[in-house]
């Protein structure tokens, strides 16, 4: 059963930090996260500012009030196990790689990272175009159907979800964050796998292509045919699990130095 609740799920000395989508909530992760825990990883998924009541109408928030509250919990986590990863989804992803940027990440998970938001062909302009015109005007849009393709799990994300409403101002913050991750992205050093879903409704998936040409640490880059965005709860969510698992488990290149030293 799924909740929208934070969780903590105590593990080995490798910890694994999750982060969710934009105008969403810890549910997203939750079955990858209890699948890390059953793996023998430390794992803890938060809300961010913003995204923590449960109300109908989706509050104002800025990337700011959410990096602050990643940032506060990836430190407590780095003070008490020997290695920290951080996995992200869409919005999570920028999150993600802005704390990379600045701190020592063991390693990144990226999934379906949004970089851009995609635009179907009957679209005249990019979608971001109309957020800085009309968006002023308008302060939320209505949320539609969960961008989920596997009818079971939908209903059942649909049932814990929170808002029914996306707030323009906030998705008009995470562009600006974009913006600042794209002009850092060469200070990320953490080994990276990105899982995207080609018909991912959400996000444009050349995104994914992006990062992959423009990160400068190694780069794993994985695409799933069936899934839409919300990968972690999708058709193809064992694919992502079993992914995720064999990447955090393996030894990166800071822990091997760790090790030789040790030694």
């Amino acid at each position: 059963m799924l909740r929208n609740q934070p969780f903590f799920l105590n593990g080995g000395e490798q910890a694994c930090l999750l982060l969710h989508g934009l105008g969403s909530g810890v549910y997203e992760m939750q079955l990858l996260g209890q699948y890390l825990h059953q793996q023998g990883l430390t794992v803890q998924a938060i809300h961010y500012p913003g995204h923590d009541q449960p109300v109908s109408k989706m509050p104002a928030s800025t990337w700011p009030q959410w990096y602050g509250h990643v940032l506060e919990t990836y430190q407590a986590l780095a003070k008490d196990y020997t290695s920290v990863a951080v996995i992200g989804f869409s919005t999570g992803c920028l999150l993600s790689l802005h704390l990379a940027a600045a701190h020592p990440v063991e390693k990144l998970v990226l999934l379906c990272p949004y970089l851009a938001l995609r635009r179907e062909w009957y679209y005249p302009l990019p979608v971001e175009a109309y957020l800085f015109s009309l968006g002023w005007l308008i302060q939320e849009v209505p949320r539609l159907r969960l961008p989920i393709q596997d009818p079971v799990m939908r209903a059942a994300a649909e049932k814990v979800e929170f808002f029914r409403t996306f707030n323009l101002a906030a998705v008009r913050s995470a562009i600006e964050l974009i913006d600042r991750v794209k002009d850092e992205i060469t200070r990320v050093s953490a080994p990276t796998l990105i899982i995207q879903a080609r018909k991912d409704t959400i996000v444009d998936p050349a995104g994914a292509e992006w990062l992959r040409q423009n990160l400068t640490s190694s780069v794993e880059l994985s695409w799933l045919e069936h899934s839409d965005h919300i990968i972690p709860l999708d058709l193809e969510r064992q694919q992502v699990f079993t992914q995720v698992g064999r990447f955090l488990r393996s030894p990166s290149s800071r822990l091997k130095a760790q090790r030789s030293l040790g030694d």
